[in-house]
């Protein structure tokens, strides 16, 4: 009969008790990955395996005290590409740029930019999202938006204020009470595989977005637009750089106009009748544009 030695023995031994050590050492790391890590791991998995498309919240309308609005929304649309799904980068470039009005270069640099979803336009035109959609491209999706529109054009612009292309406010009652304005957004959210193609068999998720509320302002149309005409008569016939004009009650403070020349179209507000800055002003980036019509706004206002 075989008897180990007392070396043998220690040998096992010592590979018993390595191997105890080793299983510990897998239990405690497996412990700390579930109890320590688990959280954040389950997050990370959850974000390779969806996708979320953001909706768009609709933004608060701003009215006379009449209920007339002065700033408002009407229906456009997002273009956005899923790098994932695109098959033929340099047609999809090519289409989209012909449709939408945009370089090609710079429709194709997105397209190859390694995100999950990539916008190409905002504030399309419905009739520019129609044609896209009737191409069928593969791993374009088109959207719906709205955009800000003023109805008055440059009434009240100063009061009012405008929005940028983040439909965020940057002057005016838009700047002001933004938080209240803006809304929270909404998601769509789809299951996808490794690659970043969505399931057929996946399920969605669209969180609805929470629209913005609406502002009632002390201005009256009317008022405003007489008020403005006035201004503009008097600053012609005194040659005057500038004037203001308000309207109040005084009996309890309520502005009814208030009107300041010169002014802005808000639809086009980074329209600049300057000629010395007007010269310059095609060098600027649009961070420059923005920050020097903020400026001049609240220094206007």
């Amino acid at each position: 009969m075989f008897r180990a030695s007392i070396v043998e023995k220690k040998r096992l031994f010592f590979g018993l008790c390595l191997f105890e050590l080793l299983l510990f050492l897998l239990i405690g790391r497996v412990f700390y990955i579930q109890f320590f890590m688990g959280e954040k791991l389950q997050a990370l998995a959850y974000e390779q395996q969806t996708r979320d498309r953001l909706i768009k919240a609709v933004r608060g309308t701003i009215t006379d005290r009449n209920g007339t609005p002065l700033a408002e929304n009407e229906t456009a649309y997002s273009v956005s590409v899923i790098h994932a799904q695109i098959k033929d980068p340099e047609e999809t470039a090519k289409s989209l740029s012909e449709v939408l009005g945009l370089e090609y270069g710079d429709v194709l640099k997105k397209i190859n930019k390694n995100t999950a979803l990539e916008r190409i336009k905002t504030k399309a035109e419905p009739e520019e999202a129609e044609k896209i959609r009737n191409l069928g491209l593969e791993g374009v999706a088109v959207d719906e938006d709205v955009k800000r529109i003023y109805p008055f054009g440059s009434l009240a612009c100063r009061v009012i204020g405008f929005v940028g292309k983040d439909n965020q406010g940057i002057i005016g009652l838009e700047a002001k009470y933004d938080e209240y304005l803006e809304g929270s957004q909404g998601k769509i959210l789809t299951e996808t595989d490794a690659a970043g193609q969505e399931l057929n068999f996946g399920v969605k998720t669209r969180n609805a977005p929470e629209n913005g509320k609406t502002l009632v302002t002390t201005l009256d149309v009317n008022i405003q637009k007489y008020a403005e005409q006035l201004l503009e008569n008097a600053v012609e016939a005194k040659s005057a750089e500038r004037g203001a004009v308000i309207v109040m009650n005084p009996q309890n403070g309520e502005i009814y106009a208030m009107a300041g020349k010169p002014d802005f179209d808000l639809s086009d507000p980074f329209t600049i009748n300057d000629e010395e800055l007007q010269s310059l002003w095609g060098g600027l980036s649009q961070e420059e544009k923005t920050i020097i019509s903020t400026l001049c706004g609240e220094i206007s206002v």
